[in-house]
């Protein structure tokens, strides 16, 4: 199972170090995830992680920056999907993968996977259980209803669960039928 890990989204004291020590396991994807940062306060923090790590690095915002410090991809929000016409993203996803960018994005319907008009190459699906980090985030889906479309589905992109997800849950993911998941909360226990 794929396994991503994303940031917490507020700085904390020795946060670098911690990502760092995170990034020495190569099969390790990281999201950098700063939903309130400008373009040159997200440098600052990409200037501080060693470049060795930077092709395991995914980006939610400013995603100029991925070319710049050569990344390995970009991540799509559900808000900024929806600000773009589907030509639009369609011609945004073709210039990300010519650029050797990876594309994921963040929904939040069965719906949205199988009507994702271009192709990604992972999606997270949330919220699967209760949020750890966001309070009054219960789950959007019913164990029945997700290995249902799982076993029924038509679409082929690799659907990883977001939002609640800990060790304790990993195996019931699994089984439901989802190609991995991401972590957040239960890594930074923020909450």
């Amino acid at each position: 199972m794929k396994k991503i890990i994303i940031s917490n989204p507020t700085d904390f004291e020795g946060e670098i170090g911690l990502i760092e020590q995170l990034l020495i396991d190569k099969f390790l994807v990281f999201h950098l995830r700063k939903p309130e940062k400008s373009y040159e306060e997200l440098s600052e923090i990409l200037r501080r992680i060693s470049p060795k790590f930077y092709r395991q690095i995914v980006l939610h915002s400013h995603h100029d920056l991925s070319k710049k410090y050569k990344l390995k991809g970009v991540h799509f929000t559900e808000t900024i999907r929806r600000k773009l016409s589907e030509e639009a993203l369609i011609s945004v996803i073709k210039t990300l993968r010519e650029q050797g960018l990876t594309v994921s994005f963040s929904l939040h319907s069965l719906e949205a996977i199988e009507q994702l008009p271009c192709t990604a190459d992972y999606v997270f699906l949330s919220p699967i259980f209760q949020s750890i980090s966001k309070v009054d985030y219960p789950s959007a889906f019913s164990v029945e209803s997700l290995t249902h479309f799982f076993e029924n589905r038509q679409s082929t992109v690799p659907v990883l669960a977001l939002g609640g997800v800990c060790n304790d849950n990993i195996e019931i993911i699994q089984a439901i039928g989802f190609q991995g998941y991401a972590l957040m909360g239960s890594v930074w226990k923020v909450g």
